[in-house]
């Protein structure tokens, strides 16, 4: 709106009218011009945040959609700026829905659905993951969330023990199955073979009854699973622009299936783990990946900052990035007894695993270890 210039007298005079007219929290929708045919094409939907001074104009904080919404609206198709009144148009351009008599959007404003944070061990994957929950709760914008988690900064006071109900844990195995993972007939406590529901169908349930809060499925070691066995033919459906649309038949059920997209799966693996080269090429192409790094700003005591920047340094120049040590190991350390605990029973195992064959590598290892300690 700020950008927006009308050369037409007529244009002006209805943009001057508009402005002094909107207000702070006003609902705004960016549309086609011109549109040919009859509907509305809407690409974005926003709230007024801000008006100039001068009334000249005015700020809107945009909410992008997951695609353009269409709408059975005809009005006003040939003008640049509309102003509609008609309640049932208003719901249907801004993607409000009646619920107990008061408006809710229906639209998600983040587009990014499926996420991997990978990274070293010790890198803070299971915070950020919690991180990463809480920022999606605060309606923070998907850039506005990876930079944030980008950074890899501690924060003490994530705590999501609010929404636990909607958050669940999974970790991926090679025995982990399809009938685990979405349905499959099991035993119960009486003998019987039944249909059980899995966790993700489960969860998927939970979400589409209430879709006015996010829900969130939490897959710990993703790149240890078969990702073909595992989500079998749901592994289409799971894509952003697939999520409320697509539905299928449950081959052991025959009900009819969709993910809704109010549903966030998020995933973490280890970035040493060798596996993680033969990940499944359908999981890389629908989720998006965001790496986490070593920080050595999160590590207070000197000395063990010392040791973990420089063995970290010698660990790439010989291993490579992913074979690095993440910096949880040190963050607890406050004194010399902490930091010899951890080198001897935990850095020092970590690096005999690393160069199994290659003594020479590890006494190099251990020697930088020795010369900051000294």
């Amino acid at each position: 709106w700020t950008d927006y210039n009308e050369s037409q007298e007529e244009g002006l005079k209805h943009r001057n009218w508009i402005n002094k007219r909107v207000e702070v929290n006003d609902k705004v929708a960016l549309k086609t011009r011109n549109i040919k045919g009859k509907s509305l094409k809407i690409f974005a939907i926003g709230t007024v945040t801000k008006k100039f001074d001068d009334n000249s104009g005015f700020y809107v904080k945009w909410e992008k959609l997951l695609a353009p919404r269409i709408t059975n609206s005809t009005f006003g198709q040939t003008k640049t700026i509309l102003r509609v009144k008609d309640k049932e148009a208003i719901n249907e351009i801004f993607g409000l829905k009646k619920d107990n008599k008061e408006e809710v959007l229906i639209e998600n404003r983040n587009l990014v659905k499926n996420i991997i944070l990978y990274g070293i061990a010790g890198v803070g994957k299971t915070h950020n993951t919690n991180k990463l929950i809480s920022l999606i709760e605060e309606e923070k914008s998907d850039r506005e969330i990876f930079e944030t988690i980008k950074n890899n900064e501690y924060d003490n006071s994530i705590d999501i023990s609010d929404i636990k109900k909607r958050v669940k844990f999974i970790t991926f195995h090679q025995s982990f199955g399809y009938e685990d993972f979405i349905e499959g007939f099991r035993p119960n406590k009486e003998g019987n073979i039944v249909l059980i529901d899995g966790i993700f169908k489960e969860i998927c349930k939970e979400a589409i009854e209430d879709k006015e809060k996010n829900y969130y499925l939490v897959i710990d070691e993703i790149n240890r699973g078969n990702i073909s066995k595992i989500f079998g033919e749901l592994i289409t459906l799971i894509e952003e622009n697939k999520r409320d649309k697509l539905e299928i038949t449950l081959p052991y059920s025959k009900e009819l299936f969709k993910i809704p997209s109010n549903l966030y799966i998020i995933g973490t693996m280890n970035s040493t783990d060798k596996s993680i080269a033969l990940i499944d090429i359908a999981l890389r192409r629908r989720f998006t990946f965001l790496k986490m790094k070593p920080n050595a700003s999160l590590i207070n005591y000197s000395k063990a900052k010392k040791i973990f920047e420089n063995l970290n340094q010698y660990i790439l120049n010989t291993l490579g990035e992913d074979y690095q040590i993440g910096h949880s190991y040190f963050m607890d350390i406050e004194g010399e007894d902490d930091l010899d605990f951890v080198l001897e029973y935990k850095i020092e195992p970590l690096l005999e695993e690393y160069f199994y064959g290659d003594i020479e590598g590890f006494k190099k290892a251990i020697d930088v270890i020795k010369e900051v300690k000294l």
